[in-house]
This record gives structure tokens, C-alpha cells and sequence, in this order.
């Protein structure tokens, strides 16, 4: 009897310890970083797997960092929901207060501006928040768009409709369901660029600049990645590598 209590208990400390540092995939090494897998040019899946700036960004820099990383794009409520459980970090993602309590957070990836579209035959001069007031506004579900967005959105100041994908708000918007969508600048530009959404238009006043980050679930060990990790982002900034790699990507065309 006792030598099968033993044999529980050891596979039950076996179990613990495999949920105490899930972020570690199966190999034991590489740390599982899970991206959106709909929001180009920052992050989505590709044909070989997590693509965009993000990914780019989190491979050279863990390169650098001497960090073995895995990336997955998902489904961006799927990778929150791996993050809340310590199954992944998630690469791209923004700050906020709640957030703070849970996860452990990166020096900047990068800072996206997120503007509003409208359309052109119903132009929506955007210069506050309180401007958003009783519209109809697209949004990409599971997103932050910092505290003061999403308190006016938990007071009812405007509807806020979840899209999975900016094409998605987009076709919503252009068909007339809704008043107004919110995007990140770069990517409003290069899907507007296409002439895909010709009725659409880019207001220039951004609502918000959300810098985005990597995030791992608060966990022993995790600070100490994210510090070597920081440590080799700001040798990048540093010495210009980190410029470069984001002026090539963005003058490529993506």
C-alpha cells in the first residue's frame, strides 16, 4: 500500500512540475511563443509557419539572446488563452492594468498606432474618444486598446462589434454594419493600398499608441528569460541592428 502511494505521489509531483513550466516545449529547450495568426503584416501564419514583424523580431532577438524559441500563430483568443494558463507566451501583445496582475512583460517590441476607418460617404473626424460615442465600432476580438478604451466600452459609451481579422471589420464596415473600425496604421495602409476597400478612408489622428510586448504568465524562471531577452532587444536598439530590421521589413512591402 504504501509503496503505491509513493508511486501516486511521485506522478503527481510529475504533473506539477510539468504545469510549473509550460511554456517549455516538448524538446525541454525552446520556449513556446504563440503570435496571432491574423493580424499582416505584424503577425499571422504563413506558409512555414508564425510570420510577420513580431515573429521577426522575437527570433533575431532571441537569437541574439542565446533563447531557443518556438513559434505558433493562433487564433489571438486561443494564444491568450494559452498565455492565462502558462501553456505559451504571447509575442505582440499590449499592456493594461489587469493585464499587469497576471503577466510579466518585455521591454517595447514596437509601438502601433491605431487609427480609425470610416467610410467616405459617412466621414467620422476623429480627434477623441468621446467622438466614438453611440457609434457602431469594429474591434479585433480578445484586443486591448488600452484603460480608457476599454472602460468606455464596459460603460456603454459606443457598441463594440469583435471581428476575427481586419478583412473581417473591414467588409462589416464597408457593407454598412458598422460606423467605424479600428486598426494599426501600417496595416490599415497596406490593406487599403490594395484597392480592395476603395469606399473606405484612414482618419490621421490616432486613437491611441499602444506599444506592444512579449508577455509570459507570472512564473518562477520567467523574469529571468524575459531579462535576457531584454538585454539583447537593447543591444539591438543600441548598436542600430533593431532600426535596420524594421526600416527593411516595412520598405519591403509588407
Amino acid at each position: 500500500m504504501r509503496a503505491r502511494l509513493l508511486l501516486g505521489s511521485l506522478r503527481l509531483m510529475i504533473l506539477l512540475i510539468g504545469l510549473a513550466a509550460p511554456t517549455r516545449a516538448a524538446d525541454g529547450d525552446a520556449l513556446t511563443v504563440a503570435v496571432d495568426a491574423g493580424n499582416p503584416p505584424f503577425m499571422y501564419a504563413g506558409h512555414a509557419g508564425a510570420a510577420g514583424l513580431y515573429p521577426l523580431l522575437i527570433r533575431r532577438v532571441s537569437e541574439r539572446a542565446g533563447l531557443r524559441v518556438a513559434l505558433q500563430p493562433l487564433a489571438w483568443r486561443r494564444a491568450l488563452y494559452q498565455l492565462n494558463q502558462g501553456q505559451a507566451a504571447v509575442g505582440g501583445i499590449y499592456k493594461n492594468s489587469s493585464r499587469e496582475k497576471l503577466y510579466d512583460f518585455s521591454q517595447p517590441l514596437f509601438t502601433e498606432r491605431i487609427v480609425v476607418i470610416y467610410p467616405r460617404q459617412r466621414p467620422l473626424p476623429f480627434h477623441a474618444l468621446a467622438d466614438l460615442d453611440r457609434k457602431r465600432v469594429g474591434v479585433m476580438a480578445g484586443w486591448s486598446y488600452g484603460d480608457d478604451f476599454d472602460r468606455a466600452r464596459a460603460a456603454g459609451r459606443f457598441s463594440a462589434y469583435d471581428g476575427e481579422s481586419d478583412q473581417q471589420n473591414l467588409q462589416r464596415l464597408e457593407r454598412g454594419y458598422l460606423d467605424a473600425t479600428l486598426g494599426v496604421r501600417e496595416a490599415m495602409d497596406a490593406i487599403l493600398a490594395s484597392g480592395d476597400y476603395p469606399g473606405l478612408a484612414i482618419d490621421s489622428e490616432p486613437l491611441v499608441a499602444n506599444p506592444t510586448f512579449l508577455a509570459l504568465r507570472k512564473q518562477p524562471g520567467n523574469r529571468a528569460v524575459l531579462q535576457r531577452f531584454n538585454q539583447a532587444l537593447e543591444a539591438m536598439r543600441q548598436d542600430g541592428s533593431y532600426a535596420a530590421l524594421v526600416r527593411g521589413f516595412f520598405s519591403a512591402g509588407h
